[in-house]
């Protein structure tokens, strides 16, 4: 006696398969895993393959699926690692705005003591410290220009232009 563990796939509907891939695609739009995403793909896979092909045996059937389901997984694995880390590159000092100011000019406000004053940049304040050795002789005017060189938390750290 020979069993086929797929023949209830046999002569079955193509919008079974379609059922089935919106019904996991519903479940993966509520728990954002990116697992069911994979499965689901390839049971529409299927569908269109049954709906082109609707004599295809149900073990062919189970064997596309499976392999569908894997290839898939596979290249989306890798097509949402290198999307994370173009995203990674691209966010660089996103919650970090003092360090998206380096290179750039400042005036100064405020004048500096102890190697803190106070710097403007497009309008905004910031406060700033003097990059190496801030001795009285080397404090800048106010209204002179200097250049961001680095960021200390909400710190600018700024230098003499010339």
């Amino acid at each position: 006696m020979e069993s086929d563990l797929f023949g209830f796939l046999n002569g079955i509907s193509p919008w079974w398969w379609v059922a089935l891939s919106l019904t996991l695609g519903a479940i993966e739009v509520m728990t954002f895993t990116y697992f069911l995403l994979w499965p689901g793909l390839a049971a529409g896979t299927v569908a269109v393959l049954l709906f082109i092909l609707p004599s295809m045996a149900g073990t062919t059937q189970a064997l596309i699926f499976a392999l569908l389901t894997m290839t898939y997984a596979v290249v989306g694995w890798v097509m949402l690692r290198r999307i994370r880390r173009r995203g990674q590159d691209q966010a660089t000092g996103l919650n970090q705005r003092s360090a998206r100011l380096i290179g750039r000019r400042a005036t100064v406000e405020q004048s500096f003591a102890s190697g803190i004053g106070w710097v403007s940049i497009d309008g905004e304040r910031w406060r700033a410290r003097l990059a190496g050795d801030a001795g009285s002789d080397h404090r800048p005017a106010v209204g002179a220009e200097l250049e961001v060189t680095g960021a200390e938390g909400m710190t600018l750290v700024v230098a003499r232009t010339d």
